[in-house]
């Protein structure tokens, strides 16, 4: 039986590769279109094919080396996603290993973009006739042509994809002089092997470690979970074993808002519970230390979004708060103008969050207005 974490997880690896097709169609449709006369500039396809792809994926590298998050998870959690997807989100037993998975989803995308562009441009040299020139101010085709043919060294072995002095003086275009080329098409063979080369080849190899990492650490995860030493991880996985909700609070609180709430969402908060002693704005990449209060018994309170999932960064940034006293994490549901009930099923999870948080040193409950707040 398929656990209902792998049904999840193909829905958005789905998601964003229908997304990453969709965009690379859309982009290729529009640059190979060409100017009124089918015209298209070569130079500006190697620059979309070639060297952004090449900066992207070592962009991708950089993020992972620096445990930062990919495309992908910007992408799901953008607001134009329905609530029950990410609720939905919960449900993906993602912990230590959300990074992992981001960085895969985020290639699943970057692959299905470059898939997008080779079918359109393979479409558009089936049903048209593309021509490719080039235009510089300032570089000649004696110039350009070491550039070209040291780009195009890894296929050294296709000898109608190489460059040529003679191809770059013919197809270069002049608005001035009006000049055209007469074999501007042959460049056809030189750009698909850059697109390939430099895009969806290593692309397709960068999915396929990620798909591998990403399996590896959800292996190990799992095994640890089986281990004597996942107390907490059980403790997580345990409908029964919740924070408890309060509904009141120590006189001084610090308000540490992970959601970036609108204005009424904090008028509603100072009038519920009272006003912060401290209102400071909390996010993957904040200083914690700066962040915490100088008095020894303030109790910090956590805004989150009820209905959004409790994800890995949260509990990374929360960790790190070290707060020797007791803390709340404050799940609010609101529309553009007033607050609503927090739904309860948001609220468990959020409860079973908090739970995994607390140890003999720091206790998280999960705050509530009250009734006649």
């Amino acid at each position: 039986m398929t656990h209902p974490t792998s049904h999840m997880e193909a829905r958005i690896t789905l998601a964003l590769s229908f997304l990453g097709l969709l965009l690379g169609i859309f982009v290729s449709v529009g640059v190979l279109a060409g100017d009124d006369q089918g015209r298209v500039n070569l130079l500006f396809l190697l620059l979309l094919f070639a060297f952004l792809p090449v900066l992207s994926l070592l962009l991708s590298l950089v993020l992972l080396l620096m445990k930062q998050n990919g495309s992908a998870a910007l992408l799901v959690s953008l607001p134009f996603w329905p609530k029950e997807f990410l609720q939905a989100q919960m449900n993906i037993e993602l912990g230590n290993q959300r990074r992992s998975w981001l960085f895969f989803e985020s290639q699943v995308l970057s692959l299905a973009f470059a898939a997008g562009s080779i079918i359109v441009f393979i479409a558009l040299l089936l049903g048209t006739d593309v021509n490719f020139v080039w235009r510089s101010t300032l570089l000649s085709a004696t110039d350009l042509l070491p550039i070209l043919q040291l780009i195009s060294i890894p296929w050294g072995f296709w000898i109608d994809a190489q460059p040529s002095l003679d191809l770059l003086q013919q197809s270069q275009n002049s608005r001035i002089t009006g000049g055209a080329s007469t074999y501007s098409e042959n460049w056809w063979q030189f750009v698909l092997a850059a697109q390939l080369t430099y895009n969806l080849i290593p692309r397709a190899v960068l999915l396929g470690l990620a798909r591998w990492h990403y399996k590896n650490k959800t292996r190990l995860s799992s095994q640890f979970e089986r281990g004597d030493t996942t107390v907490n991880k059980r403790r997580l996985a345990d409908p029964e074993t919740l924070a408890t909700i309060v509904y009141t609070r120590p006189d001084s609180y610090q308000l540490l808002d992970w959601s970036n709430a609108p204005e009424h969402c904090r008028r509603f908060i100072t009038q519920s519970f009272g006003k912060p002693v401290d209102l400071s704005s909390l996010s993957a990449n904040s200083d914690v230390h700066s962040l915490r209060h100088s008095a020894e018994l303030i109790s910090q309170v956590v805004l989150v979004r009820s209905w959004e999932p409790p994800m890995g960064e949260l509990k990374d940034v929360m960790q790190l708060l070290d707060s020797k006293t007791l803390n709340f994490i404050l799940p609010l549901d609101w529309d553009g103008i007033s607050i609503k009930a927090a739904n309860n099923t948001h609220l468990q999870e959020w409860q079973r969050f908090a739970a995994s948080l607390s140890n003999s040193l720091v206790e998280w409950k999960v705050l509530q207005p009250g009734e006649h707040s």
